[in-house]
């Protein structure tokens, strides 16, 4: 039987600006954390540069060995770096009801796996649940393919079902990383979850958007709300999609500021980051677990 292991592979897509094109070597050394690696060398798209259908090879956490990245390390208490270029956040073939490391939870006879090009899509949802460390195998068409954990939003699905935390957690990480042009951005990280943490951001970055919703339900609940207003300027110079316009090209329900009409609970050290957002405008809609994401400004 062949095997293939994950690889570390983190490039910048040639549809953003490099991070060394828009940073000078003082701004590198006073940005944190981008230890992050993207562990796939069989998902659609090489480096974020992009992949039919199902994801770019730009997600995970950015390499140390690359002297263009931010170095050093959030951490699981302040924030921290990723990158991403997921261009469609696609579940099928995945039920939450089993482990993601069953043969129900995550299916190796159709679903994601079935297309090559979607690959790299289990490789980021299995990077958001599982931590570093943790790994799940799966054999598709005689080949094993070894996807590794890495932030650990959900480390009970490794061997159990998932529950509607974990879906809105897994969920949120998704739609955080997502860009219809499968380009590979570097993004900050902040959330209500020991994970990811709160922290002061850089000096140097801006609030794009907030994220959150539920992939697993039926596909509709997919929603964000906008950062500060120079964010979207950030977003379109960075090649981040979905964040853009009127999120309709991901599939996203965009809704206006996320500290207007009482969208979100702020949180984080200086009250500032979004936690607990809602759709629509009614008290009464339920809220959910948000990630927000920070560009270079």
């Amino acid at each position: 039987m062949m095997k293939m292991r994950v690889g570390a592979i983190c490039l910048c897509g040639s549809l953003a600006l490099s991070l060394g094109a828009c940073t000078s070597a003082e701004d590198e050394l006073e940005l944190d954390g981008f230890d992050h690696e993207f562990r796939s060398t069989t998902s659609g798209g090489s480096g974020g540069s992009g992949g039919s259908g199902g994801s770019g090879g730009g997600g995970g956490r950015g390499s140390d060995a690359d002297p263009d990245r931010p170095s050093g390390g959030g951490g699981g208490d302040g924030g921290d770096w990723y990158t991403n270029g997921l261009d469609a956040p696609v579940v099928s073939g995945i039920d939450v009801a089993y482990a993601l490391s069953s043969s129900q939870g995550m299916s190796e006879v159709g679903g994601i796996l079935s297309d090559p090009a979607l690959h790299g899509t289990a490789e980021y949802l299995v990077e958001c649940a599982l931590p570093s460390e943790h790994s799940i195998t799966k054999t598709v068409g005689g080949v094993d393919y070894t996807f590794e954990g890495d932030i650990g939003l959900a480390p009970e699905w490794e061997n159990g079902p998932c529950d509607q935390d974990c879906q809105e957690w897994v969920t949120a990480c998704l739609l955080a990383r997502t860009n219809v042009s499968a380009v590979a951005v570097p993004i900050w990280m902040q959330a209500d979850h020991p994970a990811i943490g709160f922290g002061l951001p850089p000096d140097d970055v801006i609030h794009e958007a907030s994220w959150y919703g539920n992939l697993f339900v039926d596909g509709t609940e997919q929603f964000l709300c906008k950062g500060a207003p120079s964010g979207n300027a950030a977003a379109v110079r960075e090649g981040r999609t979905c964040s853009q316009g009127g999120g309709g090209q991901c599939n996203l329900t965009k809704y206006s500021h996320c500290d207007k009409s009482s969208r979100c609970t702020m949180a984080g050290p200086n009250g500032d980051v979004p936690i607990d957002c809602q759709p629509y405008d009614a008290w009464e809609d339920p809220t959910y677990h948000t990630i927000s994401t920070y560009l270079l400004d």
